[in-house]
């Protein structure tokens, strides 16, 4: 569809692209496919953003979050799953999610065309390359590519010099939070199926 449509936009020199991505591109226990899709879609967003921006031609994503008949089939298809998303897919830290009470009539999809909308105004001229998060009553914009730490290290780095620094320089406020320790059920592989057990 962006193939097809760049040239009649960069023709006239504006227009604008909303793609839909999804929150399952930053990782999805049950839906490896889907979710590597979806975070394509963030790529593929900054690049046409990159490319066709000379020419007026705006790109921006949403991760929408709707909740509606589908649903229980989600719920369904991925019940062998549950306790591992729940588990991996909350906050960082263990906080609560603000989506746990997320209902069909709090969550419906159409409180995400709003946000498309609005995206493809003029009112949104100076929006660019960017990634939305949208869901119930929350609009939120993801930090763009950036840097958390880094580390220099002259001539190059070696295992040793990476070995030495990095622990106390560039990782030294991470932790795996996907051990998942506490749950040893969750900790046995069934090699048949691929998937943890229960």
């Amino acid at each position: 569809m962006i193939r097809e449509c760049a040239p009649h936009f960069c023709g006239q020199g504006a227009g604008a692209i909303v793609n839909t991505s999804s929150g399952s591109g930053f990782g999805h226990p049950s839906a490896v496919a889907y979710a590597a899709a979806k975070e394509g879609v963030v790529g593929l967003t900054r690049t046409v953003a990159r490319e066709l921006g000379r020419f007026g031609v705006r790109c921006n994503a949403i991760r929408p979050l709707a909740l509606g008949r589908s649903t229980a089939e989600y719920n369904e298809a991925t019940a062998k799953w549950s306790t591992l998303m729940a588990l991996t897919m909350r906050p960082r830290g263990g906080e609560a999610s603000q989506f746990a009470a997320a209902t069909p009539d709090t969550h419906p999809p159409a409180k995400i065309a709003p946000i498309v909308v609005w995206l493809c105004s003029d009112d949104a001229r100076a929006v660019n390359g960017r990634t939305f998060h949208v869901t119930g009553d929350l609009v939120a914009r993801f930090a763009d590519s950036q840097y958390e730490r880094q580390m220099v290290h002259d001539g190059g780095w070696t295992l040793d010099a990476l070995d030495e620094l990095a622990p106390a320089q560039l990782v030294d406020d991470l932790s795996n939070d996907f051990l998942l320790e506490d749950h040893p059920e969750l900790r046995e592989w069934d090699g048949a199926s691929g998937s943890e057990r229960g």
